[in-house]
């Protein structure tokens, strides 16, 4: 049953609307609240604890992280949905909630697009496929065509059934009419941990989480996908460049807060957060992260929200998937 069909619209009009629209942001003396489904210490929670710093600093008043991972991070977007739409509570999102989870689900407890409101990204960042070093393949190309001479030998990690990495093996297995061996894990740490132990040969990574593991010789950069490869890592070539058009595909990070906020509190929080994420602090902590800082309007998020949310359906529809 979703959440906008059991009360949740009740639940925001139950505020009378001379009082919401009179709400000013921030609310002395209430903190704001960041909801992560990330855990604590992995690549994702730290943009959001380093956010929560600058952002505390510049308003002068306590935020804070939460964290509430797993569950595919349903846990998470409930409680950012049932909070009241004051711009204290926002969740930091990857497309995994808003623009797979509805297709990756039959019953979702919650509507993406009536229960939030995106309010901006944070960064856009292309996936990194890394390899363990003894692995015999160096391109995608040659991945897809050992993979047909040994159906379901080639062992490829992901941080979760159903997460962007699973995804992106079913889309090879789907359109190449091969038979990757998926090895899922909770989370991107525990898999790149047996990658560098070579329980893996492959994994899907964020170059955040690679980097590092890159420049110490652990592992093995493949190939970045999406449309340009990236200033941390120049010399790893792009899946599209390689000729395998189906990894062309970017993610993102962002806020999103609870459906209803008032357009004029909207504003403030978008403007305080874009002037976090585009600040010297952030360019300089996250400069070899290998992500893009971006930081947009509302609507320009609300848009990629939309765009990706088609995208990933087509994607998913082919692959078949289905969690329940």
């Amino acid at each position: 049953m979703r959440l906008a069909a059991i009360g949740f619209g009740t639940l925001a009009c139950s505020l009378a609307p001379s009082m919401i629209s009179a709400q000013v942001f921030p609310v002395p003396g209430k903190p704001i609240r960041i909801i992560s489904a990330a855990p604590p210490g992995g690549p994702s929670d730290l943009f959001g604890r380093a956010i929560a710093v600058y952002l505390g600093n510049n308003l002068k008043m306590p935020v804070v992280v939460e964290n509430r991972p797993g569950g595919a991070s349903i846990p998470a977007a409930l409680e950012t949905a049932r909070s009241a739409p004051d711009g204290h509570t926002m969740m930091m999102a990857i497309p995994h909630t808003h623009a797979q989870n509805p297709h990756l689900f039959e019953k979702l407890p919650y509507d993406p697009f009536k229960d939030f409101t995106p309010i901006t990204e944070i960064f856009r960042s292309p996936g990194l496929l890394t390899a363990h070093p003894s692995a015999p393949a160096f391109t995608v190309p040659e991945i897809i065509e050992q993979a047909r001479k040994a159906p379901q030998k080639i062992s490829f990690g992901s941080y979760g059934v159903g997460s962007t990495a699973h995804l992106f093996i079913e889309m090879l297995n789907t359109n190449y009419k091969i038979q990757l061996l998926h090895v899922p894990y909770k989370g991107a740490a525990p898999a790149s941990r047996d990658l560098v132990a070579g329980v893996l040969m492959y994994i899907f990574d964020s170059p955040s989480t690679a980097g590092p593991l890159i420049r110490q010789g652990k592992v093995r950069a493949v190939a970045v996908t999406g449309p340009k490869r990236i200033a941390a890592l120049p010399d790893v070539p792009t899946a599209l460049e390689q000729g395998v058009k189906e990894l062309n595909v970017m993610s993102w990070m962002g806020f999103f807060g609870p459906g209803g906020i008032p357009r004029e509190v909207l504003a403030r929080v978008n403007a305080e957060l874009v002037r976090v994420i585009r600040g010297e602090d952030m360019a300089r902590q996250f400069a070899n992260s290998g992500v893009e800082l971006t930081g947009n309007s509302a609507e320009e998020f609300a848009a990629t929200v939309r765009a990706d949310y088609d995208t990933w359906g087509r994607v998913i529809r082919a692959t078949g998937i289905r969690l329940h």
